[in-house]
Formats: C-alpha cells, sequence, structure tokens
C-alpha cells in the first residue's frame, strides 16, 4: 500500500509538469532574476551587493514514538501502561528516531573579490545539536514493561545505534554572485558526544528471573564528561560546505537545479573523551556482599567495580566523522506563479533514512508565497507540510516552515517540526 501511494504521487507530479510545460511559454509569471530563491518578483536580490540571513529550525520524529510518549519523557511525566503500549513498533522496518536543533547565520556582501567582479567573501556560524537513533523492537520492550514477558527467553536488543552529537561551525569561503553557489572552510567546536553502536545483544532471563545472560558486541564513546555547562571545548575539528545553483531551461520552462553538502569534515574529540570497547558475555547471578561490616574495606574502587559490571573504559583522544548531511534540489517554474519542485537528502546519523519531498509553491501579490508538500523518509514516515513567505518592506524577505504540520497539532500523530528564516538584502 505504501509503495502504490509513493508510485501515485510521483506520477502525479509528472503529470502536473507535463500540463504545465504543454501550455504557452509566453504565459511564465515574470522575468528570471539571478539567484532568486522564491517566486515573489518584488524581492531585490538580483542587484543586492550584501546578503543577510539567518534561519533556525527543530524537528524530532520518529516512525514508531508518539508525541504523547515523547512529551512524557521530556517533562518527566509517569507515563501510564496504554501511553507506553501506543507507541511498541508496528511496521516491518527497525523503529527510529531522532532530532534536529539548527541555527545559523550567514552573510555574503561586496561587489568582487580579490578582482573578480563574479566572485564574493562569505561568512557564517552554525549551531548544531542532532540526534539519531535506530533501535529493536525487544530493546523498546524491555525498556518501558521489563523483561518479564522474556521468562526463559531471548530478548534481541540489537542492532542498536545512538548518536547525540552538539558542535558549532565557524566558516568562512567565496560566493557566486551570480548563482549564489559557495565553498567554504570550517573551523568546528566539539561541544559534546554520546555514541553507541550495538551489532549483537542477546539477552537470556532465566525463569525465576535470578540468572540473566548478555552475549555483547558493540561499541561505545563519549566525550568528556567532566566540561562545565554551557559552551564548552572538548573538541576541535574541520569541515566542508558547498552548494551548487544552476539554472536550465525545461521543456521551454525555467528551471534550476541545487545541490548542496554541509559539514563534510571529522572532530578530534580530546584525550579525556572515553571508549567502551565490548566483546564478551556478561552473566547476573545476583550481589553477593562479604565482610558487610568491615567498614576498613566498605569502599570498593572505581576500577574493580567497572569490571564487575563489564564497563571498563579507555580513555583517550579520537577522531570521529560529522553527521554530514547532502541535498539535491529540482525546481521547475509553470503558469500562474506556480512552481514544482522535488527534493531529497541523507544525512550520516543512525536511524535517517532517505528524505525526499514533493511541493507545489505560488506567488501572489507580488509578496508573499504559499507552497505545500508531502514527504518520506528521514526519521519518520510520510507527512505534510507547509511554507509561507511574505516580503516585508523592500528588503527583508520572512519565511515560517511547518514541514509536519499533523503532528505540529496533534499528540496522536508521530513528530513534530518548525523552521523560521529571515533573509535582508541590500
Amino acid at each position: 500500500m505504501v509503495m502504490s501511494r509513493g508510485w501515485l504521487v510521483v506520477t502525479g507530479f509528472c503529470f502536473v509538469t507535463w500540463s504545465a510545460s504543454a501550455q504557452d511559454p509566453d504565459s511564465l509569471s515574470g522575468t528570471p532574476t539571478k539567484a532568486d530563491t522564491c517566486g515573489i518578483m518584488a524581492w531585490p536580490l538580483a542587484n543586492a551587493d550584501h546578503f543577510l540571513k539567518f534561519e533556525a529550525k527543530g524537528f524530532y520524529d520518529s516512525n514508531t514514538l508518539r508525541n504523547d510518549l515523547v512529551l512524557g519523557l521530556w517533562q518527566g511525566a509517569t507515563l501510564d501502561r496504554e501511553t507506553r503500549q501506543r507507541s511498541e513498533g508496528r511496521t516491518d522496518q527497525q523503529s527510529r528516531a531522532g532530532y534536529t536543533l539548527e541555527a545559523n547565520l550567514s552573510y555574503a556582501w561586496g561587489d568582487s573579490l580579490w578582482g573578480n567582479g563574479n566572485m564574493r567573501p562569505r561568512i557564517s556560524i552554525t549551531y548544531h545539536d542532532v540526534m539519531g537513533l535506530r533501535f529493536s523492537d525487544d530493546l523498546y520492550r524491555t525498556t518501558f514493561f521489563g523483561n518479564a514477558d522474556f521468562e526463559n527467553a531471548t530478548a534481541e536488543l540489537a542492532p542498536t545505534a545512538l548518536e547525540q552529537v552538539r558542535y558549532q561551525t565557524f566558516g568562512f569561503g567565496i560566493e557566486d554572485k551570480e548563482t549564489r553557489s559557495f565553498l567554504m572552510l570550517q573551523l568546528v567546536n566539539g561541544q559534546s558526544l554520546n555514541a553507541a553502536r550495538i551489532d549483537r545483544a542477546d539477552l537470556f532471563t532465566a525463569i525465576d528471573g535470578r540468572y540473566l545472560r548478555l552475549d555483547l558486541e558493540g561499541n561505545y564513546a563519549r566525550s568528556d564528561t567532566a566540561a562545565p555547562p554551557g559552551l564548552s571545548n572538548n573538541g576541535i575539528g574541520a569541515a566542508l560546505g558547498a552548494e551548487v545553483n544552476q539554472r536550465f531551461n525545461l521543456c521551454h520552462r525555467e528551471a534550476s537545479f541545487t545541490f548542496g553538502i554541509q559539514d563534510l569534515g571529522a572532530i578530534v574529540w580530546n584525550e579525556n573523551s572515553l571508549r567502551i570497547p565490548k566483546d564478551s558475555i556478561l552473566v547476573y547471578e545476583g550481589i553477593q556482599v562479604d565482610d558487610v561490616f568491615d567498614l576498613n574495606a566498605s569502599i570498593t574502587g572505581s576500577t574493580d567495580l567497572q569490571d564487575s559490571l563489564g564497563l571498563g573504559y579507555v580513555r583517550g583522544a579520537f577522531l570521529r566523522l560529522l553527521p554530514v548531511r547532502m541535498n539535491a534540489r529540482v525546481s521547475v517554474k509553470c503558469a500562474h506563479q506556480f512552481e514544482l519542485s522535488a527534493e531529497v537528502d541523507v544525512r550520516n546519523l543512525p536511524g535517517y533514512y532517505p528524505h525526499g519531498s514533493l511541493g507545489v509553491e505560488h506567488s501572489f501579490a507580488e509578496r508573499n508565497s504559499i507552497r505545500g508538500e508531502v514527504s518520506y523518509g528521514g526519521f519518520g514516515g510520510w507527512r505534510t507540510g507547509v511554507r509561507y513567505q511574505r516580503l516585508v518592506g523592500k528588503n527583508l524577505l520572512v519565511g515560517l516552515l511547518a514541514p509536519n504540520l499533523i503532528g505540529l497539532l496533534s499528540d496522536r500523530a508521530r513528530g513534530r517540526a518548525l523552521a523560521i528564516d529571515l533573509q535582508y538584502a541590500w
């Protein structure tokens, strides 16, 4: 059923594109402008020597976890059994979830760079806080309902992976004035990391529950745990960012293609970082305490305790790749100020599937545009979204995007998202 819906959407998109292209080319709305980022005809970006842009987005998504469960966990509330049961995995795919909190400020200026009239300098600063998670249904059940249902049975807690990383980038580069294509070199501040990859985790529970056997293979890594709160430095790295914009004609229609890559690089986490490589069998048969009244030996050494629990770690610096993101977009301008677009993006995070979207945008009254879209992938499934843009005054363009409109309004849905961007050209 999912595949048939997807082919229906794609077929409808192709039909609308062909229909629009079959009309008289003279019905195109407006005149093509240089590096125009939207269909608003009064936007003066084509002749601007300065371009300042701020964008912020926050989203959470999942293919199984409902919003009422996630909100309860975030608030620290007591979750009743019915709420926990509603979010149990009901798909033939692995359950996944993740979030993104990002904010970016960029500025491009000038009419030339190093004597080249087609280039100008560009700087940016970006804050990233992202997490990706994929997990098995058995892991969800043992986490929220315990292991009683697996008495005299084995729970398969893997494959499971988690990556939660917080970092900031400071970039400088060059931008093409005509197309607004750019290339940037970025310095990366690594603030925190929490990552695990579990390839095998088979948990056997005996009938009486007093015997547990875990066959475990995986690794865990995290940044310095003693770092002070706030904007700290636990690692340093470098990355590249680039975007290519190209205009072309498609069936006598103005079209554009965009390919971008963000955060192609790595961070070296400092010498106080921790790693736990593990490939062993852990057995629990209860805890025996000898000499409980022997106060002289009542404090157990931390190393012995960690080894007993199978948590012995290695301290030292290590290199880890950033969660690089790549995206591609094709758009076609149609009659009556409509624009059709298709976009796909991928990201190096656990549980993040290739995310694709189809959209229709309409510009009206020279200062407004509205866009509807349908998308699938990422951390979640099917969703619908809407974006509105308005030109305020002569130079400020304001945009608001809700990629998951139903999730934003309902606790029964899966995922919530909201984004805003401000663009000022002069």
